[in-house]
């Protein structure tokens, strides 16, 4: 099927889901209602409606092939499945047991779309892990179910183009729920979550670690149990293949859209002439920003109990990536949205409904445009006298200003709960 008509067909699923949507925020009684009553049929029925039959429909029915991240996923597990060691006989820019943990479904199905299967499963275990944890503290938990399931980003992001960054989210909650249930010694556990996230998952989940390290009671204690788990496994890779699983890092050294860098970058340009040579200087500039940000306000309130501010600094921690990491994409919204969603949004308010429903027509929207004219790089101010040009510039701009909003909502969310009991 050709690239814009594939386009079309998401501007079109966009408007349907943004209509059920605001029929979702409209009917909490009712969502409320079947919560007290009949929850797990209602997901059930949820996953049914809006993961398992799009699925059938777009790579059975239709015979779609997968797109985004899920070719590339599929090389590697192929490589996995068939013995390969991860670095050395395949490229992977995820943690050593990614590649090994997406090739489990090829032993049954071996096809592409077998792991989009697997990501729609899992981001599915841990929407249900969310909600059970949500579910105690909301009589809204399972309307906010509905409206993550239909939320645009997730939709595409994670049915059609298989991403895994939802994956973050699971290990934060994980933490989370160790320690409400171990209010006074988390911190073996919540080292062993860290640990098997940086592991199985990607190395760009270590930024959330300042932050983290702030809030616990002993830092040490995590960090001992991290190592403990981490440097056996890092010598053994060092001992069979060398530096070569600094592989991960090289990803870093692309740029991409949507970040202050690349709305700043005809400003910037003015001054200094960004080339492949001091490119990788950018993300640095903007590792001290995604790291001091989510640290200060972490230090600023490390009195509050973890499980009151984990959540938040998780979000305000990717939050931060996407605004200063000058390679980062505009799909590591997946990482967060989950959060988002039953943390920082008041489904009543028009305002934050506007922003939720504006930053996924984004994210769905502005990568498409971004790649179909070329991927521009605005260093002169002249480009924008082609209106694709500007139109596009100007959808970056939107979306920066929307990951602004959440990091503010994510600060005022702490300060808010500040108040709170932490085991209410």
């Amino acid at each position: 099927m050709p690239i814009l008509t594939v386009f079309y067909i998401k501007l079109v699923l966009c408007l349907l889901l943004t209509v059920a949507i605001l029929w979702t925020t409209n009917k909490q009684n009712l969502f409320a209602k079947w919560q007290r009553e009949n929850d797990k049929l209602l997901f059930g029925i949820g996953f049914l409606a809006v993961r398992l039959l799009p699925f059938i429909g777009i790579f059975l029915l239709i015979g779609e092939d997968p797109r985004g991240d899920v070719p590339f996923f599929f090389y590697k597990a192929e490589a996995a499945k068939s013995g390969g060691f991860v670095y050395r006989d395949f490229w992977s820019y995820h943690a050593p047991l990614f590649s090994y943990v997406i090739s489990l479904p090829l032993w049954i199905w071996h096809n592409a779309r077998a792991i989009v299967l697997l990501m729609v499963s899992m981001e599915t275990l841990i929407l249900w892990m969310t909600y059970q944890y949500y579910k105690k503290k909301t009589e809204n938990a399972l309307q906010l179910t509905f409206v993550y399931w239909l939320l645009p980003a997730a939709f595409m992001y994670i049915l059609i183009d298989g991403q895994e960054e939802v994956w973050f989210w699971g290990a934060a909650l994980l933490m989370v729920a160790y320690a409400r249930k171990h209010p006074q010694m988390y911190e073996a556990g919540i080292g062993v979550f860290f640990a098997m996230a940086l592991l199985f998952i990607k190395v760009t989940f270590i930024f959330f670690l300042p932050p983290l390290l702030l809030i616990v009671r002993k830092p040490l204690k995590m960090v001992l149990v991290m190592a403990a788990i981490g440097l056996p496994v890092l010598g053994f890779l060092y001992w069979q293949i060398g530096d070569l699983f600094l592989m991960p890092i090289q990803h870093t050294e692309q740029l991409m859209t949507p970040n202050l860098f690349s709305v700043l970058r005809p400003f910037i340009e003015l001054f200094v002439t960004i080339n492949e040579k001091n490119s990788p200087m950018l993300n640095w500039v903007g590792l001290v920003f995604t790291l001091l940000i989510p640290s200060y306000m972490a230090w600023q309130h490390r009195k509050q109990h973890i499980i009151q501010l984990l959540p938040s600094l998780f979000v305000a921690t990717f939050a931060c990536m996407m605004l200063f990491q000058a390679s980062a994409p505009g799909a590591y919204l997946i990482a967060y949205l989950m959060a988002v969603v039953f943390e920082l949004i008041d489904l009543k308010n028009m305002w934050h409904m506007t922003v939720l429903l504006t930053i996924n027509w984004l994210t769905v929207v502005q990568p498409f445009v971004y790649v179909y004219n070329k991927q521009p790089s605005y260093t002169d101010f002249s480009m924008f006298a082609v209106p694709v040009y500007l139109f596009e510039y100007l959808l970056q701009v939107i979306s920066v200003l929307c990951y602004l909003w959440i990091l503010r909502q994510s600060y005022r969310h702490i300060i808010r709960t500040n108040q709170s009991p932490a085991f209410a």
